[in-house]
Formats: C-alpha cells, structure tokens, sequence
C-alpha cells in the first residue's frame, strides 16, 4: 500500500522537563510514516482526575502504510524503546492513537475515551485545520 494509505491522529504527552522525548518520539514515527501536521507543544494537568502531574502535549497527523491495529502495536514498541515502563508511577511518554481521518481531514475512526477531554480535542482540531 502506499504511503499515505492511513492518516493517524496521535496524542503525544511527557513530562514538561522531559520535552525532549517528544522530539524523540517524532523522530521514530518517521521509521513508519511521514508527519503532515503536528500541533504546538500545551503544557497542563493531568486529564485524569486527582492525578496532580502536569505534562507536555502535542497533537501529530501522521500518514503511513500501517493500518491500525499493526500501528498501534508498533506505537506500543515505540513507547518501551523511549522508556515507558509500566511499573513507574509517572510516564514518561504517552503515544496513543486517537484517530484515523481521510485526505480532506474527515475522521473515519476515533477513539472517544481518549478524545473527552477539551486540550485534546483542541490540539487535534489544531492538526486537522487546513
């Protein structure tokens, strides 16, 4: 399939010191696609409620050849190889998949529980402007 068969949203998040890993984590989804739009960096609370952690988080449109279910794996191997480790208590980078839309930026799949909280909604409608 070619390269821009699947358009991915992703929601990118680390700790507001650990900003790198963004870059980081930019850097290894270009093994698997090409980043057509990615959202400034917002820095803010928790979405978890009584979490008290305060992160960094970017909004990316990502083409690939991947479908979905092989990417998020991928997704997961991306997240271990840049340090997330399930036993500590903070993470230090959350790559998740929250949507897939068409050419024209119309979501065709999405994940909703990932999508409730306003930051995130804002920084993907940032990366599906045209």
């Amino acid at each position: 399939p070619a390269v821009n068969s699947h358009r991915s949203l992703l929601l990118l998040a680390t700790a507001p010191d650990e900003e790198g890993r963004l870059r980081q984590a930019r850097d290894g989804l270009k093994r698997h696609g090409r980043i057509l739009a990615r959202s400034g960096v917002v820095h803010g609370p928790s979405v978890v409620e009584g979490d008290a952690t305060r992160y960094a988080n970017q909004a990316l449109l990502l083409a690939s050849e991947l479908p979905r279910s092989e990417f998020a794996d991928w997704l997961k191997s991306l997240e271990r190889h840049l340090g997330r480790r399930p036993e500590q208590p903070t993470c230090v980078i959350d790559i998740d998949l929250v949507g897939e839309c068409d050419a024209n930026g119309a979501m065709t799949w999405q994940n909703d529980a990932k999508l409730d909280a306003p930051l995130f909604q804002e920084l993907v409608a940032k990366v599906l402007r045209r």
